[in-house]
Order: structure tokens, then C-alpha cells, then sequence
């Protein structure tokens, strides 16, 4: 079992997701969690496809940054996409984000603990119809306490998946 020292926090919202144009990482060395976006990832092509050196094998990204006008604060994230590339299987895995089953699985649980018959049935018809997701928060908005038990219901959910997730890596949080 590998001990990293993992912010919690930020990997259940990595698993959480919710952006198509992020993806997100696990340094297995640091534990630290990597976003990259795809404008920094299209970036990056650009400067390999310009900048690599054959002889040395490496790229020189600052040369790069300067000649291709990258603003210093995309600078940081183009060089989170090379860490990723450079040490991806490696010493970097990919974080999985949250499919829609499991979203909607842990609305149908949810549902399962509401003691309010109405507010329970509410729920039912909300993600039976069109826009499930969108219709559940919807009904809740007219329950704050049900809402906020729904989204520590949600985070408990997510924090299990993110532990199973670790556990078959090997790797136990500190």
C-alpha cells in the first residue's frame, strides 16, 4: 500500500467532474491533484510539434511560452498537461469522473431516505421525467433542509467511490 497524502476535498471534486473540457490526474508520487484543460492541452501540442528537440529528447517550454504569446497564467497550466503527458501510467493515473448511472443512482437512494411522503413522491415523478437532474435540485429548492442533506448525502456517496477508487490502487489517504 502506497501512504499519499491526498486533499480529499479536491479528489471527490475531481470525481464530481461536471467539465467536459477538464480532465483530471493523480500525481502518485505527491498525491496531488492535477486539472488540464484542453486549451492547455492544445497548447502543448503546439509546442511539441515546434519546440521538441530530437537530440536532447526534451522541449524548451519557456523559448515556447515567449515565441507562442502564452499568458503567464496559462503558463503553469500548459506545464501540468507536459507533467501528465511525461509521467502519465507512470507516475500519473487518471482521475475517472462521475457517469450520469451513478448520479442518478444516488438520486433514487436519496429518494429512499425521504421521510416526507409528498416531498418523496415529488422527488419519484422529478426523476422519472425529461431533465432528471435538473428536475430533482428544482423540487428541493422548496426543502432547504432536505437540500442540504441531500448534497452531504451526494458527498458521502462520492467520498465512498473515491476511497474504493484508491483502495484498488493501492494507495491508502493520510
Amino acid at each position: 500500500m502506497r501512504h499519499l497524502n491526498v486533499d480529499m476535498s479536491n479528489l471527490i471534486d475531481a470525481f464530481e467532474g461536471g467539465y467536459e473540457t477538464i480532465s483530471y490526474f493523480m500525481d502518485l508520487e505527491t498525491g496531488e491533484v492535477i486539472s488540464v484543460t484542453e486549451d492547455a492541452r492544445g497548447i502543448l501540442d503546439i509546442v511539441y510539434k515546434s519546440y521538441f528537440d530530437e537530440q536532447t529528447q526534451t522541449v524548451d517550454c519557456e523559448n515556447a511560452f515567449e515565441n507562442e504569446d502564452v499568458p503567464d497564467w496559462e503558463r503553469e497550466l500548459v506545464k501540468d498537461a507536459d507533467r501528465v503527458e511525461a509521467g502519465y501510467g507512470v507516475t500519473i493515473i487518471a482521475i475517472p469522473s462521475q457517469d450520469s448511472s451513478e448520479g442518478y443512482s444516488d438520486m433514487e437512494a436519496f429518494i429512499d431516505t425521504v421521510r416526507n411522503p409528498l416531498l418523496r413522491e415529488r422527488l419519484e415523478r422529478a426523476i422519472n421525467r425529461r431533465g432528471p437532474f435538473r428536475n430533482f435540485k428544482d423540487v428541493l429548492l422548496g426543502y432547504p433542509n432536505e437540500r442540504d442533506r441531500w448534497f452531504q448525502f451526494k458527498r458521502e456517496r462520492l467520498q465512498s467511490r473515491v476511497l474504493e477508487w484508491l483502495e484498488e490502487h493501492d494507495i491508502t489517504p493520510q
